[in-house]
């Protein structure tokens, strides 16, 4: 697909860039995902929609699409999130990929406002923005941002700072010689690889944030039935990944597993307090293999004595709070 909207010549001095999106189920999202994809104010994109075998109208959708010059793959087996994001990529052509999820929205400027960084530092192996927080009606959340403004970091000193996963960065441009050079998503993951993407792309080069608010991720449960039990056990491959794979000069590396493992221990006993009782009790059984922390006990204990309520009381205030400091320097 080719946006003409810049004249022939400026054309040919553009890379061009491929929006793909893969999509499962996807039918109350992804015609306004594509709208905001058609969007964009750059001249030269292609958008390339991989269905994963969808039970719902998502083909139907997309097909409604295609006169647009949205190319649509329809998978023959179910390959599983990463391994779509795969069949997505790999057939596409740009220079650049933007991962964008079937949910997902882009603004106009958004692809115009982070390829030219990328053009001129060729060591950026990956780009994000700033991202509005929307609910299921599209209604504004918040926001998820960096604190210290746009930056272009060297990827092995940033790299200690994905070992607590991603910051900001759902939606990204990939440089694809960097994708094809890592190998693409790791398949063994099956909700969070694209920690694993952003800590091997820093191996190998630079990251660039723009802290414009460029892209809207949204916050729902649909489609994510047992997503809690799914994220806990990726959390031991990510461990275990990060332990064997740490790369050489970088340092503090017992400091920051140990911490990594307190959040994510932490972070599931969490989630239990939000689960019912039998996926609670599912969860807890894997909080030993993180580690033994006071933190993480402590909530099992409140758990334990039917105290869930007092900490998903907690951690929703938390995250109002943590919204409204935000909110106080940055506009929506």
């Amino acid at each position: 697909m080719m946006n003409h909207s810049l004249n022939d010549e400026s054309n040919n001095q553009l890379p061009l860039v491929s929006i793909c999106i893969p999509a499962y189920n996807a039918e109350r999202f992804i015609a306004e995902t594509l709208e905001s994809a058609l969007s964009q104010d750059y001249p030269f994109l292609e958008i390339v929609v991989s269905d994963d075998c969808s039970k719902d109208r998502t083909v139907e959708i997309v097909k409604a699409f295609e006169n647009r010059g949205v190319k649509l793959i329809c998978q023959e087996k179910n390959l599983g999130m990463w391994g779509n994001m795969n069949a997505v990529i790999r057939p596409s052509t740009g220079k650049y990929v933007c991962k964008l999820d079937a949910d997902d929205l882009l603004e106009p400027e958004y692809i115009s406002s982070m390829v030219p960084v990328m053009e001129a530092h060729p060591r950026i192996t990956f780009a994000h923005c700033a991202c509005r927080l929307i609910d299921v009606n599209g209604n504004y959340l918040g926001h998820e941002r960096s604190i210290h403004g746009s930056f272009i970091r060297e990827g092995l000193k940033e790299w200690p700072r994905y070992v607590f996963g991603l910051r900001a960065v759902n939606i990204v441009i990939l440089r694809r010689s960097a994708f094809d050079a890592v190998g693409g998503y790791d398949s063994r993951f099956k909700y969070s690889e694209d920690w694993k993407m952003a800590r091997d792309l820093l191996k190998i080069g630079d990251v660039y944030y723009n802290d414009r608010v460029l892209a809207s991720y949204r916050v729902h449960d649909i489609g994510k039935m047992g997503v809690r039990l799914v994220l806990a056990k990726d959390h031991l491959i990510q461990l275990e990944d990060m332990e064997l794979n740490w790369p050489p000069g970088v340092p503090g590396k017992k400091r920051l597993l140990h911490l990594a493992r307190r959040r994510m221990a932490l972070s599931l006993a969490r989630s239990a307090a939000f689960a019912d009782q039998t996926e609670a009790e599912e969860l807890l059984r894997y909080l030993p293999l993180y580690g033994d922390f006071m933190s993480a006990r402590l909530l099992l204990l409140l758990i334990r004595l039917q105290g869930s309520g007092i900490i998903r009381t907690y951690y929703r205030l938390k995250s109002r709070c943590r919204q409204a400091i935000k909110r106080l320097f940055y506009r929506a």
